[in-house]
């Protein structure tokens, strides 16, 4: 069974330790001898008329292809620009709107502090009395009212009628 090698494809010679001749001369370092590629001539052909109209298309097409792909970028890179315009105009706008939203708070709770200053009990009050010449109500001057009796049904004339019917009915 062969071994297989997986070095085989490096030369480790240049890694060895170099050896140095002792004399009165320089030391020689062993060095490879590399090879000079040889270079060859090769003639081309004249490509036909078949082979350059062939060859045009072929470079038409891929013309064609890199342009279509050009148009598709910049359509997808003006779309997500004008995307991101709109975007941001509306930010604008929803600022705009919350602008005006707190101004319109700031402005209910002023009104309400000055409605709530001309019309508190103590000016009311005071308007009554010194104004309009009124008094403030009397421990006798109050009755009360009893409403634990329930609602009776009185038939006046043959017709059934509620006890308010009747009283309305007898003022009139």
């Amino acid at each position: 069974m062969a071994q297989y090698n997986k070095y085989a494809s490096y030369d480790f010679e240049r890694f060895e330790p170099k050896t140095v001749s002792r004399g009165t001369a320089a030391p020689k370092i062993n060095a490879p001898a590399q090879k000079k590629p040889q270079l060859e001539l090769v003639k081309k052909n004249k490509p036909s008329q078949k082979q350059l109209r062939a060859q045009s298309i072929v470079a038409g097409k891929k013309t064609a292809k890199i342009f279509v792909i050009a148009v598709a970028a910049l359509l997808f890179f003006a779309a997500v620009i004008y995307s991101r315009v709109q975007l941001d105009e509306i930010n604008r706008d929803i600022s705009r709107v919350e602008n005006s939203i707190k101004t319109a708070k700031s402005d209910t709770v002023k009104l309400n502090n000055e409605l709530n200053s001309i019309v508190s009990i103590n000016k009311v009050e005071d308007y009554a009395v010194n104004n309009l010449g009124m008094v403030k109500v009397q421990d006798y001057q109050v009755v009360y009212v009893d409403l634990s009796d329930p609602d009776e049904v009185i038939v006046v004339n043959g017709k059934n009628t509620q006890q308010s019917e009747v009283i309305k009915d007898s003022n009139s």
